[in-house]
């Protein structure tokens, strides 16, 4: 692998991830509500997504606003992977590839979390449902400094 393909090969991974944790951040409880409504409620993807509107803005519901809740942590995450992973040594591969694998631990798990989180609060709704949704932000940003450091070193052991 050349130089140019290896600068190119870790741009696009820290773009990637950069744009799917914020767009997944902010989408992940509208995925998830719009996924237990056709399950669980056996509506049609178009009934789903038609109710999923209706209560974007709505008292009572406010999914834009849990959806930008649950996006926080994510775009912080973000912005410390696009600094992190862009001021990464490109000459030195074997750090590329800890911060990387760091990188990757977290973002994985920090979806998996969150998705998890939001289908359970709706699948099993509850009249403390709303505290999920506030603690959750909180859970992850303390979560993703262990999530690193369990990421890095698995990278430790994979790039010597």
């Amino acid at each position: 692998m050349t130089a140019k393909e290896s600068i190119s090969g870790l741009t696009t991974f820290t773009v990637m991830v950069y744009w799917s944790c914020i767009l997944l951040g902010l989408g992940i409880p509208w995925i998830a509500t719009i996924a237990v409504d056709v399950s669980k409620h056996e509506q049609s993807l178009a009934e789903a997504t038609h109710q999923w509107q209706l209560h974007l803005f709505a008292p009572g519901y406010n999914l834009f606003l849990i959806g930008v809740f649950n996006a926080i942590p994510f775009v912080l995450f973000a912005v410390f992977t696009l600094f992190h992973m862009g001021l990464a040594p490109l000459e030195d591969r074997t750090l590329c590839g800890r911060r990387g694998t760091g990188v990757l631990v977290v973002a994985i798990g920090s979806i998996g979390l969150s998705a998890w989180t939001h289908v359970m609060t709706l699948w099993y709704p509850d009249a403390q449902g709303v505290l999920a949704y506030l603690f959750l932000p909180v859970l992850l940003l303390g979560l993703m400094p262990v999530g690193y450091a369990l990421g890095r070193g698995l990278g430790t052991l994979i790039f010597r």
